[in-house]
């Protein structure tokens, strides 16, 4: 038994883990490393797929199972394989996902549009609409014609992902009300500049519940900063938020730490853990 047995902690990346455009301190990683030693467990909630996260966590840990595409999927990071997959097309027999992402490329021009399924990220939208983040991430992508996904039995999507101008993405939420998508899933904005669909009822905190039945009897310790993190602050034992989380992730959390660039990991392993 160690210090930290029964414990688990799960964070997430950008502005938690990482400060947006950088990388995980060395007394993050030392604390980290420290937890699981004793005992605890490590895991990680993002938004992206685990190809993706790989290079931003390289050399962590992480021994709990992890949660991808804010919520759509549960993966095992020792073994590398998926645990379990809620897809967002899972319910949708009018194909309303394709009808909505063929009128989204007529409507809005300058977004840049990406359709994740468990193998790749689909960009349906011309090149020259990339997300200016798209060179600095750590997996692959391809741009692929709408065509080649609307049998979405036969290649089910995770997430639909829409990145523009926020002016832009609140229209673009009315069109998927107004089209019947938005009742069939869970959409939020992961960025000012970011929305997301996953399927109804799924996010990162819905997928605690599976987590303990992997773990069960485990305390979870949830730390995040954004809106998408708001359900797993919730649903964790303790939730955590950085001191310069979103305003409404703050008013979640039961413990506000320290800002992301001092090392929130190490505080909140010393101080909560």
């Amino acid at each position: 038994m160690g210090k930290y047995t029964g414990k688990m902690i799960i964070s997430d990346l950008d502005g938690t883990l990482i400060p947006r455009g950088g990388v995980i301190s060395p007394e993050n990683k030392a604390a980290i490393e420290e937890f699981v030693k004793g005992g605890g467990h490590f895991a990680i909630a993002t938004g992206r797929t685990p190809e993706a996260a790989a290079g931003y966590v390289k050399g962590l840990p992480i021994n709990a199972p992890s949660v991808f595409f804010n919520g759509a999927m549960l993966y095992d990071w020792e073994q590398k394989k998926v645990i379990k997959t809620l897809p967002l097309t899972a319910v949708d027999s009018k194909k309303l996902w394709p009808q909505f992402a063929q009128q989204a490329l007529i409507e809005f021009p300058e977004a840049c549009l990406e359709v994740y399924t468990a193998e790749n990220c689909h960009i349906i939208t011309p090149e020259a609409n990339d997300d200016p983040r798209l060179p600095n991430e750590f997996y692959s992508y391809g741009h692929t014609d709408l065509s080649q996904l609307t049998d979405t039995v036969k290649t089910p999507w995770l997430k639909f992902f829409a990145c523009d101008k926020h002016e832009h993405l609140e229209k673009y939420v009315a069109l998927a009300e107004r089209m019947g998508v938005a009742e069939l899933a869970n959409g939020f904005y992961s960025e000012d500049n970011y929305y997301e669909f996953v399927a109804k009822n799924v996010s990162k905190g819905s997928m605690l519940s599976f987590i303990r039945e992997e773990l069960p009897g485990v305390e979870i310790i949830a730390c995040g900063d954004y809106l998408n993190d708001n359900e797993m602050l919730a649903a964790a034992d303790i939730g955590v938020a950085p001191a310069n989380a979103h305003e409404d992730t703050k008013k979640i959390a039961q413990h506000i730490g320290c800002a992301v660039e001092d090392h929130l990991l190490a505080w909140i392993i010393k101080n909560i853990a």
